[in-house]
């Protein structure tokens, strides 16, 4: 007789119609915009330009967020310290702008800042040159700090505006939204390719300082203005938003009068043991159960007709990060037209 060692135990069903496989899975979603309940977003653009032009301010203040892909540059960051320990996968990371112009050339990429930029603040500051007062505004050239008009580059790059890709931010974008697709006062969706689990990580251990804001009554991500490079681990987390085709679209910013035109952060994650989806091979018959896991980890795989007896198909499958696929060549080919029930165990 065969002992079966479980901590935890999944339970799926594959209905096998016309080849098809149909599933459930479970999964959180997380909405972050500034409302009654978070106040964790900063979001500005800066705009290049001299220091008696305007160029040199922040915008933070501003209902709108300017964006092209030259002089105009978005920066936005969303306070996601919530979800820390509280996911074990992933699955879909979205930035949601609302356009105001809706321009129809062109695109909009979102990049990861790198943190070897100085700190920034959104401020409250919308348009005109400041000066002094301590106002803490984030600009292309920062020279607008302590009172005075020091000429020290504030960007990891060592120049005066986060112009330069793979030193002030991530060359490749973490996702691409073409302007074709906006309309006004309509959602404008950037969905995030690449290691989500790894973004989420790194963004989840950072948090705003309790009781702190800024002049604009922003959060604040620093006790301090900091001209160090780099600036504290995790304080420059956060997205920077460029154009394309010299055209400048116009979004909506975390001071729109109307709450439901602020950007968002949506956030979709798996936060228990779970199977994630059921794929079934239309030529072989062959049914590959992926589920959530832990790299190293040890798992059985079992199937069942009835729900009452299971086989065990595996019980040495090893976890991988995030994600594990078991393929079932075995009882899934010769059942396409049955029904099947799947479960996965953690051995002790």
């Amino acid at each position: 007789m065969t002992s079966l060692k479980w901590r935890k135990i999944l339970v799926f069903c594959l209905v096998c119609i016309c080849s098809t496989a149909y599933q459930v899975a479970t999964a959180i979603t997380v909405v972050f915009r500034n409302d009654a309940d978070y106040q964790g977003t900063d979001d500005t653009f800066v705009r290049n330009g001299n220091a008696f032009s305007g160029g040199m301010s922040n915008f933070g203040k501003c209902a709108t967020i300017e964006i092209n892909g030259q002089t105009r540059i978005g920066l936005i960051r969303f306070d996601v310290s919530s979800l820390k320990k509280k996911y074990l996968q992933i699955n879909s990371v979205t930035l949601r702008l609302f356009s105001k112009n809706a321009p129809q050339n062109g695109s909009v990429s979102a990049h990861r800042l790198d943190i070897a930029n100085s700190a920034w603040r959104e401020g409250g500051n919308c348009g005109g040159t400041v000066f002094g007062g301590n106002r803490h505004e984030v600009t292309w050239f920062h020279l607008a700090d302590y009172g005075g008009l020091s000429s020290k580059p504030s960007w990891a790059s060592g120049t005066a505006g986060p112009t330069d890709p793979g030193i002030d931010y991530d060359d490749e974008a973490l996702g691409v939204t073409d302007n074709l697709d906006s309309s006004e006062n309509t959602k404008f969706d950037i969905e995030f390719d690449g290691d989500l689990n790894g973004l989420i990580d790194d963004w989840s251990i950072s948090s705003p300082i309790q009781g702190l804001r800024d002049r604009g009554g922003n959060p604040c991500w620093t006790s301090d203005w900091n001209w160090n490079q780099p600036a504290p681990e995790t304080t420059n987390e956060g997205i920077l938003l460029k154009g394309s085709d010299n055209t400048t679209h116009i979004f909506h910013s975390s001071e729109a009068k109307d709450k439901e035109l602020r950007p968002q952060l949506i956030v979709t994650y798996s936060a228990t043991f779970e199977i994630i989806k059921i794929i079934r091979d239309p030529d072989t018959g062959a049914a590959t159960i992926q589920f959530s896991s832990s790299p190293g980890e040890e798992y059985a795989v079992d199937a069942s007709y009835d729900l009452h007896t299971w086989e065990e198909l595996d019980d040495g499958v090893i976890g991988e990060k995030d994600k594990t696929e078991f393929v079932d060549d075995f009882l899934a080919p010769e059942n396409e037209a049955g029904e099947i029930f799947y479960r996965v165990r953690t051995l002790d």
